[in-house]
């Protein structure tokens, strides 16, 4: 469904229940201010559209001319309101001319005929009785905008219900969401959530002034803030809040380039300049009564430059793909508002005529609307960082245990080499030490010793090499397995090693590296130890799923006893396959040789393992 739609829907919505003054109102302009109430009795009124006043900035005296009739046969009591809080003069006048009352929007809601934030003259009728009433207000330099009603007793208390019932739920709505959005960011340390918090409390603030609410509370103003002047300032600072909201919710972890860092400091230089500006607009209304009207126009465009500039970041996350999910959720709650906003600048201008669809309860309706969608997407963005978060904590642990593994890995590969092998050399220094104390050490003892030292050494330079890389190609693996079969077998065996590959530059990870190697020097030194085999054939073949190792001698073969009872040696090397998720084969029978086969499948090859 389009915005568009839905900003209509719900603006019908919010007027359906609302009630309408049906009460002719008669309106006249005195352009010239000069007209008493006697002589505006004589001019020619006309009927007030829909009792909905939307007058423009022209200081002008605007009167106004009710006819109350009361056809009950007792007593009834009507009230007389202007739905605009700021207005800086009414003066409310009998049928004879006579005045009843004069006000403005600083006078404490006690002193006033009914105590309420907007002008209300309460009038009671006898029966069968009627009275016309006249009232002249007046605002400098400020669009009045609002209704003008008559109503009896019960509808304009039914009016009051609901309209307290609606700002209240309006303010009910903000307040769970701000201590919402200030409670998820002192639990993430986000700050999009205090951005978010600041500036629903800010439109609230701003919302709730512009139609007085709570006006004897700040009536009085702050220090050189006048009540009046409240409604800017919580606009200004929900702005400054929406646009550090906007870089860090449609833009967070996007780095701006030097044009979009330039519009940044521009939007946000235009929204702080409007400080000093209004500060200059203060001094000139308390020395000279007017401020420049280049000063208003300045204020305007520099507030208009913020706006654009805070859609186009929006617009920009979307078509960049940056957030653009959160972008188009911000774009789907700023809508309605966005267009109620154009429309009420039509309507100041006069472009267009005034409407309920531009009703301050309207606008309320539009500000909730944008505040629970973007709740709504602020929700599903800390649902997305906290399932990243216990995935990097997951990801933490694996690799934490992965390291763990890898390290104890590393420490039985060296027992079952490098130590054994140390220990084979120190057992041997000990026999060593014995003859040689007996004087009967022969040069075959030391260099069965040396030999043994250099394989050590061997073995621990292979679990370097092996380790010391993240990956290791096959074509480096079959070098290296080249250089060890030449040294190891010394023209001892007919040897044959052919590796076929279809992609030389598969490579297996440092894991599978060791493990096979360590599976072929046993193999190799099972048959230059007990195989008394001629031949020895080593090859490893690559196919679409999986690599194949062979290694096959024309040796004794293996006794089906010893076959049928694994050695340490073949428990150890089929274990070392089965890390590596491969798969390892014995073929053997007595005088007719042994065949060893190893497969792996590709995609566990190609990929460095981390387990």
């Amino acid at each position: 469904m389009k915005p568009s739609l839905l900003y209509v829907i719900l603006c019908v919505v919010v007027c359906s229940f609302s009630v309408s003054a049906q009460q002719k109102i008669d309106y006249f302009k005195d352009d010239g201010k000069q007209l008493s109430v006697n002589v505006i009795a004589d001019k020619t009124f006309q009927t007030l559209p829909d009792n909905l006043i939307n007058l423009g900035q022209d200081s002008a005296y605007h009167w106004l001319r009710v006819s109350i009739k009361n056809n009950s046969a007792h007593y009834e009591k009507y009230f007389f309101e202007i739905a605009f809080a700021w207005l800086d003069s009414v003066s409310f006048y009998r049928q004879d001319f006579s005045l009843i009352q004069k006000l403005a929007w600083q006078n404490p809601l006690s002193e006033r005929l009914y105590p309420h934030r907007n002008f209300i003259l309460p009038i009671l009728l006898k029966p069968h009785s009627d009275t016309t009433v006249y009232t002249r207000f007046y605002k400098k330099r400020m669009l009045i905008k609002g209704e003008v009603s008559v109503k009896n007793e019960e509808d304009f208390f039914s009016d009051r219900i609901f309209d307290t019932g609606y700002y209240s739920f309006f303010t009910g709505i903000v307040a769970i969401v701000f201590l919402f959005a200030t409670a998820i960011f002192f639990t993430s340390k986000d700050w999009v959530y205090l951005y978010y918090a600041g500036y629903i409390l800010f439109l609230l603030g701003f919302t709730l002034t512009g139609v007085g609410f709570f006006l004897s509370a700040y009536q009085q103003g702050f220090g050189f803030i006048s009540a009046l002047e409240l409604r800017n300032w919580m606009l200004w600072c929900s702005l400054i809040s929406l646009m550090f909201f906007v870089r860090n919710y449609v833009l967070g972890g996007h780095q701006l380039n030097r044009l979009n860092l330039m519009l940044w400091r521009v939007a946000l230089g235009s929204l702080f300049s409007m400080v000093f500006q209004k500060a200059i607009v203060i001094y000139f209304e308390e020395t000279t009564g007017s401020p420049p009207y280049f000063l208003l126009i300045t204020m305007i465009c520099c507030f208009l430059i913020a706006i654009m500039l805070i859609f186009y970041f929006v617009v920009y996350s979307y078509v960049k793909k940056i957030n653009p999910s959160l972008a188009k959720n911000y774009l789907i709650g700023i809508t309605p508002f966005f267009i109620f906003g154009v429309f009420s600048y039509f309507r100041t201008f006069e472009f267009i005529e005034h409407s309920w669809l531009l009703d301050q309860k309207v606008q309320v309706a539009c500000v909730v609307f944008d505040i629970v969608v973007l709740l709504f997407g602020l929700s599903i963005r800390y649902k997305a960082l906290r399932e990243e978060k216990e995935r990097q904590s997951r990801l933490a642990l694996e690799n934490k245990l992965t390291l763990q593994y890898e390290k104890e890995r590393i420490s039985r590969d060296l027992h079952d080499s490098v130590g054994s092998q140390l220990t084979i050399v120190a057992t041997s220094l000990d026999a060593a030490t014995y003859l040689a104390h007996k004087q009967k050490l022969e040069p075959q003892k030391l260099e069965k010793i040396n030999e043994n030292v250099r394989e050590a050494v061997q073995n621990l330079r292979d679990t370097i090499w092996a380790t010391h890389q993240s990956k290791i190609s096959l074509d480096s693996f079959d070098k290296r397995l080249r250089n060890y079969v030449l040294k190891a077998i010394e023209d001892r065996l007919e040897v044959a090693i052919h590796f076929s590959l279809c992609n030389s530059a598969i490579t297996i990870s440092s894991m599978q590296a060791i493990n096979l190697f360590r599976v072929l020097q046993e193999a190799i030194q099972n048959v230059l130890k007990h195989a008394q085999a001629t031949k020895l054939s080593i090859s490893c073949e690559q196919t679409d799923d999986k690599i194949s190792i062979t290694i096959e001698d024309n040796g004794v073969g293996i006794a089906e006893v010893a076959y049928n009872t694994e050695s340490y040696g073949m428990r150890n090397m089929r274990n070392r396959i089965q890390e590596i998720k491969g798969e390892f084969m014995i073929k053997s029978t007595p005088e007719s040789g042994t065949t060893i086969c190893i497969e792996i499948p590709v995609y566990t090859a190609i990929a460095v393992l981390n387990e």
